[in-house]
């Protein structure tokens, strides 16, 4: 499993959404970023203080 990656350490790569799940205060929030040309990174619902890659889904159906 991947460790956690601070946002000051570095960034996801360019050109991929990621997704991820905040508690706060108890809630569960999906939020997304983003990387685009104009804003370069953009962050929905927060602000993100650590990241990690998401694993590969499954290779085998349900």
């Amino acid at each position: 499993m991947s460790e956690w990656i601070s946002v000051e350490e570095r960034l996801p790569d360019e050109r991929k959404a990621d997704y991820l799940c905040l508690f706060e205060d108890g809630h569960q929030q999906v939020s997304e970023w983003l990387h685009d040309d104009i804003q370069g990174w953009v962050f929905w619902y927060g602000d993100p203080t650590h990241w990690m890659p998401l694993p590969p889904p499954p290779s085998t159906p349900c």
